[in-house]
């Protein structure tokens, strides 16, 4: 089952979310289909073809289409600009004349030929859009407003016609004109809701120093590098590709990627990533990865997913937006009726009803979250935080318990050898020989603290398995070995230091070394464990380690509830025990060993490596949540996101419910047609939406 997102034509509110979801649902094919409104964007997980889903799009009065895999800008906005102004052109001379003292009245075939271009040219869209919806029995924020601007044009060229001196031209003019700016002026704030991803992709530079065999110097574009070609980086510029130092020191910027405000010290043999810019001395280095295949492309696409998937609060909007329009319509007949009832007057009658149609229109409520939600996660990016799943940043500001890995997490991750207990007739530097061989290919920490201490070249490894949480097996030299804990080697290891972990090795014989290793605690460990608990988290401490050097861990920081001796499954139905239990559950790791629990906790948090590391690419398979700067600040960072992420869009469907609670019943009862009726209808619902995107935009602070 593959996942794609393509663009869809034709949105406009909530609603329009809610039909083309149900017209992919009916597609045979299609598992889950997630519409966004602020991206004009739908994700799409199954098996169905492009041109059957194409074809139910259509059916429903939508377009589809690909997704440009180099289209980098925003919307092109100009078309909307010259129908916003002429729309404004044609109306202001309507508008002048209602000014008082100003004594000038338009002859109506002057009005007539001002307001019909407005209505049906400028407006048009909103005529095409409302009449396919009609034709498949949908209705629409373009329902809405065609039968508003429709109706005040109509009644205005009856008064016309009848010779009423007072004509209705500029109330169908002024509110297409009105809504036209609000929906340019809307577009306009959600184009910089995307800077964070423009600002990713922009990082890499068009073209690099490729180093020819000869040792000449050639500049040619980022697309003609491949892996394994050399270049060079001067001073000031940016990386071109991911690759690895080949020669030379400099310091290296990462901030863009990492949110790290420090250059980092490179040499050779140290990782590049495309993007990062280079300070203080020329580096040369060999490429690896170029392209879609570099960590700032993959980051780029992790955005840009993320922006385009649902938060769970959401939901209620969508629920709701399915029988808004509908109600609304409903409504408008009910208003129109009763004041033609009560009045007697056809003309006193259609003002609130039109009034009641515009101001109801749904935008606000179709936007509220997507954009709070896309501008949050740009905001995440550029603090090195990088978001894969909505709901992940929902769960974590909503987290009741926050699970902690020991190894690599609130450890620095970087065992070091202390010493070698060797036993039998094999000696330290033999036994060391045959773990470090073991632990070749292993990027577990133990591992690399192993291989380390060893430093030489390896011995070739037969029929070698990894058993996640216990350890590994194979053969060296003709002997079948096992590597791993107490429990995996079913083994008892002599007093050890109470912070440090052992791992032993053994063959047929039994037991024939135990290794002491040693990992720091990181320094701000203490400091954010008691951050988050005085945010009223739930601390829990999962460990494979001993229970000695777990509980000396955790004592450390503060955290009182530890599991230790556990296995990836029993992880996991630790975090099924809670979440069982009510908690909505974080779980904080390294990306390497923790994927189940990573995926099966309400917030998967994974701890990067730093830009470019090994450990990053896996914590970005693995978790929806990665934190790319080093350390466990990044969690308090994401946390507080979260919390205002979630805050934004509760204040933003608060607005958009409010404003139509209050404002219904009002247009309704005729209480605003003192304050100009279906033109203020036109001005509050553009202001609406306005409103909820450059509340959304806060979170850019």
């Amino acid at each position: 089952m593959s996942q794609q997102t393509f663009t869809v034509t034709g949105m406009t509110c909530a609603s329009c979310v809610r039909h083309v979801e149900k017209a992919l649902a009916a597609t045979p094919g299609v598992a889950v289909a997630a519409v966004n409104l602020a991206t004009n964007k739908v994700t799409v997980e199954g098996t169905a073809s492009f041109e059957a889903m194409a074809r139910q799009i259509e059916a429903a009065g939508y377009g589809l289409a690909l997704v440009e895999p180099d289209a980098t800008g925003g919307e092109d906005l100009s078309p909307a600009r010259r129908r916003m102004t002429f729309a404004l052109i044609l109306t202001a001379p309507m508008l002048a004349a209602m000014i008082p003292g100003l004594g000038w009245h338009l002859p109506g075939w002057v009005q007539a030929l001002l307001a019909t271009p407005v209505v049906f040219g400028a407006g048009l869209g909103f005529f095409r859009r409302a009449g396919r919806q009609a034709l498949h029995g949908q209705a629409s924020m373009d329902t809405l407003i065609a039968l508003g601007s429709g109706i005040a044009w109509a009644f205005a060229m009856g008064e016309w016609g009848r010779g009423a001196h007072h004509l209705s031209f500029e109330t169908a003019s002024a509110l297409v004109a009105f809504l036209l700016t609000g929906k340019y002026l809307e577009a306009r704030a959600q184009s910089r809701a995307t800077d964070a991803l423009q600002a990713l992709l922009s990082l890499a530079p068009p073209t690099a120093l490729r180093l020819e065999a000869d040792g000449s110097v050639l500049e040619v574009p980022v697309a003609a590098l491949h892996p394994g070609d050399r270049a060079r980086v001067l001073p000031g510029q940016a990386v071109p590709a991911d690759g690895r130092v080949s020669s030379g020191q400099a310091e290296v910027d990462e901030a863009m990627l990492t949110g790290e405000p420090l250059p980092v010290p490179k040499g050779p043999g140290d990782a590049l990533v495309a993007g990062t810019v280079v300070h203080g001395s020329v580096l040369e280095m060999e490429i690896l990865a170029v392209g879609a295949d570099t960590q700032l492309a993959r980051m780029a696409a992790m955005v840009a997913q993320a922006q385009g998937s649902k938060a769970p609060v959401q939901d209620l909007a969508d629920r709701i937006s399915a029988v808004f329009v509908p109600v609304i319509l409903v409504l408008s007949v009910a208003t129109f009726a009763g004041w033609w009832w009560f009045t007697g007057d056809l003309a006193q009658a259609w003002r609130p009803a039109v009034t009641l149609l515009v101001i109801a229109c749904p935008c606000a409520l179709g936007l509220a979250t997507p954009v709070a939600v896309m501008v949050g996660l740009g905001a995440a990016a550029r603090m090195g935080v990088l978001v894969r799943d909505a709901a992940a940043l929902e769960a974590l500001g909503q987290a009741t318990d926050l699970v902690f890995d020991k190894t690599g997490t609130l450890t620095e991750g970087r065992p070091r050898l202390r010493r070698v207990v060797p036993f039998g007739s094999r000696n330290e530097a033999e036994v060391l020989a045959v773990a470090a061989s073991l632990e070749r290919d292993s990027e577990h920490p133990i591992a690399r603290g192993i291989r380390a201490a060893f430093g030489g070249e390896s011995l070739p490894v037969q029929n070698f398995r990894a058993h996640p949480g216990g350890g590994i097996t194979g053969g060296v030299a003709g002997t079948a070995w096992r590597l791993g804990s107490e429990t995996f080697l079913a083994a008892s290891f002599p007093p050890g230091d109470e912070d440090a972990t052992a791992v032993g090795l053994a063959d047929e014989a039994g037991l024939q070394a135990v290794f002491i290793l040693g990992d720091r605690l990181r320094g701000e460990a203490a400091t954010v464990v008691g951050e988050l608990q005085r945010q009223g988290l739930r601390l829990h401490l999962l460990t494979g380690d001993r229970v000695a050097p777990a509980r000396a861990m955790a004592t450390a920081v503060g955290i009182t509830e530890v599991v230790a001796e556990v296995r990836p499954e029993g992880k996991l139905a630790h975090l099924k025990a809670l979440q069982t239990a009510g908690a909505v559950v974080g779980f904080v790791g390294d990306g390497v060993n923790d994927a189940p629990a990573l995926a099966q906790a309400d917030c998967g948090i994974a701890m990067g490596s730093g830009a470019g590391e090994q450990g990053t690419g896996a914590a970005m398979a693995a978790a929806p949540l990665v934190l790319l700067r080093p350390g466990l600040e990044p969690i308090l960072a994401a946390r507080r996101l979260a919390l205002r992420t979630h805050r934004v869009i509760r204040q933003n469907l608060a607005w958009a419910f409010g404003y139509n609670l209050v404002l219904i019943p009002l247009a309704a009862f005729g209480q605003l047609e003192r304050f100009g009726g279906p033109m203020l209808a036109g001005v509050a619902m553009g202001l609406s939406s306005l409103t909820v995107v450059l509340n959304a935009l806060r979170l850019r602070r």
